[in-house]
């Protein structure tokens, strides 16, 4: 972690200074391991360079990811950061930490360490997620991915000219996408929960959420609480399921049918499910993808490609569909949604210049209104906003 990441984050319970105590720093000078404490009394542990921010509820996910950690600084740290099974077993808080939290982490987590690699297809899809925005949009601009996965759209925002982009992931995730973008010099990566984001309001110039909000337990929740971390007049960008409410009767029934199939694959080892999910995409790479291109070929039947189930797999590799397959089978929560559904959480919130795109899920961006806060977050906006600046 670079020294300067202190003044970008906050205590995520608070919203307090941090402080940093090092244990071991590397030779350009940034911290690997250390400490780091707010005023309040909370205490996160920083681990191979990434500052795990998350609530108390959730840090017992960070023994099992890092017991060596824990081993080589046990003596250094306070007691409520050492490992203790009985007493965080049932914890949880109002905001959510629940046990599908957790799960759903060790399933992200596991994702994105097996499928980790980088490949050439994200620089189209991350066009396809940003299709609103024209090239220099991001140009100068602090960024804030939230839900980063493996990085591969930190990646390319980070190549687009933005001044700063900052990753973040709840889930061991973080890891994969701080070593896939080991070269971008204007990244920073922190382990961090959605519902508690250690940053103060007024942040960032953009704020995106790609395929993540749908997976927690209160979606909504989830975007309204990323809202405030935007500046007046800033970018919000999200990517959420639909639910095939306006497609034929036949496709509704058959994401019926995949909804049932999740109560079983959820509830697989990962490394069995990580296997059916191959058996299941080469099962759609046959049926519907590979037809699909062929019919992508010629002018006249082009228009019927994007008509076939799953037909806009034809533009990306076979990795994808497979990544993809594991994605949908494995998440322990997943919501759905229509048009209007997406439509109203902008309306809700005031913000302006709503761009609601379809294409296998909903993309929709709007921005900011000047002088629109949540009420959640409304009284303690403008001091935090002061210390920032």
């Amino acid at each position: 972690m670079k020294k300067s990441f202190l003044q970008v984050v906050v205590c995520p319970l608070c919203r307090g200074t941090l402080r940093c105590e090092s244990f071991q720093e590397t030779e350009g000078g940034e911290i690997e391991s250390g400490l780091i404490t707010c005023g309040c009394g909370a205490s996160y542990p920083l681990i191979g360079g990434i500052p795990r921010l998350l609530p108390p509820a959730l840090q017992s996910m960070l023994w099992e990811m890092h017991p060596e950690f824990f081993r080589a600084y046990g003596a250094r740290l306070p007691a409520e950061l050492l490992p203790d099974e009985e007493k965080h077993a049932d914890k949880s808080d109002s905001d959510g930490a629940t046990k599908a939290q957790r799960d759903t982490a060790r399933s992200f987590g596991y994702e994105w360490q097996a499928f980790s690699e980088m490949l050439p297809d994200y620089e189209s899809n991350f066009r396809w997620y940003f299709e609103r925005f024209a090239p220099g949009s991001f140009a100068g601009k602090r960024i804030l991915d939230a839900g980063c996965g493996t990085g591969r759209h930190t990646f390319h925002m980070a190549r687009s000219g933005a001044h700063e982009v900052v990753a973040m992931d709840f889930s061991q995730a973080i890891e994969v996408a701080a070593r896939n973008n080991s070269e971008n010099q204007n990244t920073h990566f922190v382990q961090a929960d959605i519902y508690h984001p250690p940053f103060p309001p007024d942040s960032f110039d953009f704020v995106y959420s790609l395929g993540v909000l749908h997976h927690l337990p209160d979606p909504e929740k989830g975007f309204r609480t990323l809202l405030p971390l935007l500046r007046a007049g800033g970018y919000m960008n999200i990517y959420l399921y639909w639910n095939l409410e306006s497609e034929a009767a036949w496709r509704r029934a058959a994401l019926s049918v995949i909804t049932q199939t999740r109560r079983i694959t959820t509830r697989l080892p990962h490394t069995l499910l990580k296997k059916v999910s191959w058996l299941i995409a080469a099962a759609f790479q046959g049926a519907f993808v590979l037809p699909a291109r062929a019919l992508d070929k010629f002018k006249v039947t082009r228009p019927l490609a994007d008509r076939v189930p799953l037909g806009h797999y034809r533009k990306y590799s076979f990795r994808v569909l497979y990544t993809d397959q594991f994605d949908r089978f494995s998440a322990p929560i997943e919501n759905r949604y229509s048009r209007a559904d997406v439509a109203k959480w902008f309306e809700k919130e005031g913000i302006e210049d709503t761009v609601i795109l379809g294409g296998a899920g909903w993309r929709a961006s709007g921005k900011r209104a000047i002088g629109i806060q949540s009420d959640e977050n409304a009284a303690a906006a403008p001091v935090k906003a002061a210390k920032l600046d």
